[in-house]
Order: C-alpha cells, then structure tokens, then sequence
C-alpha cells in the first residue's frame, strides 16, 4: 500500500502468487463479512467508536489470567473441600490434612507447568492455525471448565475426595493450557494496534487480581462460608470468561477491528503471510525477553512464599487486622493495586525506551529480594528483623509492586516495535514464554529462600 491509501497492484499480485504456500484463511473468511468489505475499500482509517475495543481489550486481559486469579483467592474453598471428614481424637490436634497441606503446592505446578508448555507451542506453531480460531477455541475449552469448576462447588465430594482431586487438578491443567494459547493470540493481536491498546490488555490482567482481591476481603468481612464464597468467585469468573466470548465473535464486525487485522494501520494482509523466522525474531527481542525473565524471576521469588509469611506488628496481636486482614489486604490487594498503577502509568510515560537501560532496571529490583526476607516473615531462625513496622512493609510492597507492573507493560509496548507487523504474535509469545520461565524459576528460588528466614 503506497503513502495515501492506496493498494498497490504489484503487491496484490504477488499475495495471490503466493496464495498456494500460506493459508490466507482468516483473510477470506474475515473479507466475506460485509463491514469487513467495506474497511478493504476503506481508505481513511474507522475511528473506536466509544472505545469499545479498548474496552475489550481490558475484558480481555483480565479473562487471560481469571483462572489463576480466582483459583487461588478460594483458598478457603479448597481447605474445605480436602478437610477431615470424619476426625478422630487422635486426628483433631492435625491442623492440616495432606491434600490441604500439599493442594496450593499441586496448583502450582498445575498452572506453571502447562502454562510454559503451551506458550512455547504457540510461539512455534501458533502462526499455523488463524488467530480467531485459537483465540474463540480457548475462551470455549476456559468456559466449559470453569462452569464444570462452579457445579462441582454445589456437589457434596466427602466420600471422593482423590477422584475430586484428580479431576479439579486435570481440569486446572486444561483451563491453563487454554488460557496461554489465548494469551499468546492476544497479545499477538494487541500487537496490531497502537501502544494504549496492548496497555489495556497488560493492565486488564493486573485489574483481574484487584477484582479477585476485593471479593476474598469482602466475603471474610461478611464471614460468608467457603462454599457460597467460592461459588461468587466462580460464578464471576463464568462470567467473564462467557463475556469475553461473545465479545470476541463481536469484534470481527467493527471496522476498526478489522481494518487493524486486514491492514496493520498501514499495510495490507500481505505482512501476515510472510515466513516466519524464529531465529530472526529472538535476535530482535532477546533483551526484552531476559528482562521479563528477570521481573518474574525476581518477584515470584519472594511473592507470595515470602510475604505471604510477613505478619502485622506485634502490638496488633490478637486483632482482626492481625488475624484476618492483614495477608489479603497487603499480601493481595496492595501488591495487585500497585502492580495495577505501574501498568497504568507505563502505558502513558512509555520512558524507558532504551531496551538495556530497561533490562538494567529489571536486574535492579533484586534489592527487593532481601529487603523482604528482612520483614516480619515468621517463623525464621537465621535472619533478623530490620522491618517490623507495618508501614514499612506496605511502602516496601508498593514500590516493588509498581516496578513489576510498569516494567511488565513497558517491555511488553517496546518489544512488539522491533518487529515486522506479521511478526508480532511469535514476539509475543516469546516474551510471554520468558515470563513464564521466570515465574517457574523465581518459585523454585523462593522455596529455597522460605528456609533461609
């Protein structure tokens, strides 16, 4: 496409010299729609009316991460479902069972795992199968295990509690799989568009964790049992997830949708079905890819092992805030809060540009390392106490939240401008991939440093 608009006839002519090698599919299917026949004759950009894509894009990235988010805020709701049943004198002084001591453990592992697997499938060979496919297939697979995940609240599993373990632990494997080749489509999409576009869709994951918050504290203040609690949880989390669907069948109708898609704000289709190089990209993204390698590694290494240990100064003992608000208020709502800010604000500043000063930063939030461990974290036998205040340890948590989020959004922005429009979503991936490999590594470490308190 020329500089006013045009299509240029030389390049159509070499698409449909290539059409025998690259699967055009998406294309076609998307050009059969009429509004989006228009776009192609289209020679001024559509505008986002009201902004419903951006907004999307928001519900988007909080259905990206809303199985882990509300997985893991119905703790309660698993502890109840793995307690002893029928416990004897000898049972009553356990305080757990070991599918309640061991089940965070196995969610874990459920999550990461199947996370990092299929991120990396996607980066391969996610350009083989079209976006919309796998994004709509995903959302579908998330769907149906969720509301599978809400019925079973209602079913009374006393008498099966290994055949209910095995089957929430397979249904978590599946919903995550799913959800990371949704995450990789997504961000590949975001991609496509300017930065307050993929802005929206970072920020939207973080705001799924303050959401996720704000229900845990909310149902501990009306001290609302495990099973309704958990049910609120799911059947929100139904929601979403069926909204998001829906939504995304709707966007293929919006003209400014489908004019990004078609065009890339710029050039035509053809940029989609150029060969991919993966070598090529990694050259390209690398640094980027080490820097939210060493933001996760860094953070998952003391949250939440670490700081889900800090407790609230010793003069509160014995207090609600003590006892019951202190960890989801801090540990949750204020790391989510501030790791929602640093997302915000990144998407505005887009400062640093530099990709090592921006790696360079990512390494210097190691400081937040032990600066924790030095909180109020019992029980430990080999550190001392250096921050036993409890506005110490929430100014500490904020900092360290915020850099985590504004450096998430700002490699996530700066990545997707060193590479080729059709390349986008493998850069994508392999950002998102290295996430997810310092996720895994930073909660290895942080088993380790749990012992070193």
């Amino acid at each position: 496409m020329d500089p006013t608009g045009s299509i240029n006839t030389d390049a159509l002519e070499n698409i449909e010299h290539e059409d025998d090698i690259f699967d055009d599919s998406e294309e076609k299917e998307l050009v059969t729609d009429s509004c989006s026949t228009k776009v192609l004759n289209s020679v001024v950009e559509p505008r986002d009316k009201f902004r419903i894509v951006y907004v999307l894009f928001y519900l988007f990235g909080i259905t990206s991460l809303v199985s882990w988010n509300f997985l893991i805020t119905a703790n309660d709701y698993w502890m109840y479902k793995f307690r002893e049943v029928n416990p004897s004198n000898l049972t009553r002084i356990v305080r757990k069972t070991q599918f309640q001591a061991e089940f965070t453990s196995y969610l874990n592992v459920a999550t990461a795992i199947p996370n990092l697997i299929f991120l990396i499938l996607n980066s391969l060979y996610g350009h083989l199968v079209s976006t919309k496919s796998r994004l709509q297939g995903s959302l579908i697979v998330v769907t149906v295990c969720f509301l599978i995940t809400t019925a079973m609240v209602q079913v009374n599993t006393d008498d099966w509690q290994n055949g209910f373990f095995i089957l929430t632990i397979v249904s978590v494997v599946i919903m995550t799989a799913a959800s990371a080749v949704f995450m990789g489509g997504l961000l590949g999409i975001a991609g496509r568009f300017s930065d307050e576009y993929m802005g929206a869709v970072i920020s939207g994951q973080s705001l799924g964790g303050i959401i996720a918050a704000v229900a845990q504290i909310i149902s501990l203040a009306f001290k609302i049992s495990p099973l309704h609690s958990a049910l609120i949880y799911f059947i929100m989390a139904d929601i979403l997830v069926i909204t998001s669907m829906v939504s995304y069948a709707f966007l293929y109708k919006i003209d400014f949708f489908t004019y990004h898609i078609l065009r890339g704000g710029g050039g035509i289709a053809a940029n989609r079905h150029r060969a991919i190089s993966l070598t090529a990209i990694i050259k390209k993204v690398w640094v980027y890819a080490f820097s939210s390698f060493a933001v996760y590694a860094i953070t998952m290494a003391v949250y939440p092992a670490v700081t889900v240990l800090v407790e609230s100064h010793p003069t509160t003992a014995g207090t609600d805030w003590n006892n019951i608000f202190f960890v989801p208020v801090v540990n949750y709502l204020i790391f989510n809060c501030g790791d929602y800010a640093g997302r915000l604000v990144a998407g505005f500043v887009l400062r640093p540009k530099n990709q090592w000063i921006i790696a360079g930063a990512s390494i210097v939030r190691v400081i937040f390392v032990p600066m924790l461990m030095l909180c109020n974290a019992l029980p430990r036998q080999h550190l001392p106490v250096v921050f036993l205040w409890d506005w110490e340890y929430i100014i500490i948590m904020i900092v360290f939240a915020f850099t985590n989020g504004y450096l998430t959004n700002i490699v996530m922005i700066n990545s997707t401008k060193l590479t080729e429009l059709h390349e986008c979503e493998t850069a994508s991936s392999i950002i998102i991939t290295m996430l997810s490999v310092g996720v895994v590594t930073g909660a290895a470490v942080g088993m380790l440093l749990v012992r070193l308190l």
